[in-house]
């Protein structure tokens, strides 16, 4: 007869044995393509110099050393970063605004929820398209800005970096504050009630309930958010490509578009990776600080 200790591990084994497979074939994946670009980083390998990848010349941190000399590439880093950083802050500050809002039971609250929803649904094209449409010198922003200030009064939103950068901002915020509302509406609906029901108890207002009781339990579910959305927005290209692409001159470009033209336009495939490998290392180090107050709580807890 087996043994309780026997059985457990037949148990253990077995879900090993289901899981192991799939496991195994994501590490396959993973580790794999991981490996060719940081061969492709450490060696100069074009295309165009008819040699096959793996006899490219090794040319060991070149590429790297070649990276902190390109101005071009620095500023699309620093571009990308106000970009995540302005997005993400509207995109949290609306969706928490909706979240509270929602909170409450009101006509057609099921309705509006579907419609505030609808925008993250749509494709990364779609919304580009869209947006670039409507900000075109002719375009139906323009047609309403004669109507209100006089026939001739229009601007030409992508001749600007300020405003074309803003159009590409309005049209992220605009797809990805529905996502934003989502986590923060359902985070709000996990909160334990008691505190709050306490708070009101001893006559707290609104205010304070929100600042001292809702706030505080609500910050995991609110760095999650944040995380999630800043590392998604960081890999901005298509409505930066859709939109400007890159303009006017390379003042929209972000870190991923570079990446793009550097390898799939100018051939420099060595070079993009040793850029794909720094970004890499920048979003892990980011991450790693951004998710240190969660690990602290847990500690703590």
């Amino acid at each position: 007869m087996k043994t309780f200790a026997a059985t457990a591990n037949e148990e253990r084994v077995f879900r090993l044995a289901l899981v192991a497979p799939l496991q195994l074939l994501l590490w396959f994946l993973l580790i794999i393509p991981t490996l060719i670009v940081l061969y492709l980083s450490v060696v100069n390998w074009q295309p165009i110099m008819g040699v096959d990848w793996w006899e490219a010349p090794f040319i060991g941190l070149g590429n790297y050393a070649r990276i902190v000399q390109d101005r071009r590439f620095l500023e699309a880093l620093l571009r990308t970063g106000a970009i995540v950083a302005t997005a993400v802050s509207l995109e949290f500050l609306l969706g928490l605004g909706l979240a509270l809002l929602f909170r409450r039971d009101f006509f057609g609250k099921r309705l509006f929820t579907s419609i505030i929803l609808y925008p993250m649904m749509l494709p990364w094209v779609v919304v580009g398209l869209v947006f670039y449409l409507l900000f075109l010198e002719r375009g139906p922003v323009n047609y309403v800005i004669g109507r209100v200030f006089g026939p001739g009064v229009s601007i030409d939103w992508y001749a600007s970096p300020v405003s074309a950068l803003g159009v590409i901002v309005l049209a992220d915020v605009w797809q990805w504050t529905p996502f934003m509302f989502l986590i923060l509406y359902s985070g709000l609906g996990a909160l334990p009630k008691e505190p709050q029901e306490a708070a009101m108890t001893l006559g707290a207002s609104s205010w304070q309930i929100f600042r001292l009781v809702i706030l505080p339990l609500l910050r995991p579910v609110i760095l999650i958010a944040i995380i999630i959305r800043a590392l998604e927005a960081f890999k901005i290209f298509d409505l930066v490509f859709i939109i400007t692409r890159g303009g006017p001159g390379t003042a929209t470009e972000s870190v991923s578009l570079y990446i793009y033209l550097l390898s799939a336009v100018y051939g420099q495939l060595s070079y993009a990776a040793a850029m794909a490998v720094v970004i890499l290392m920048i979003v892990v180090l980011l991450t790693r600080l951004a998710t240190q107050p969660l690990q602290w709580q847990q500690i703590r807890s």
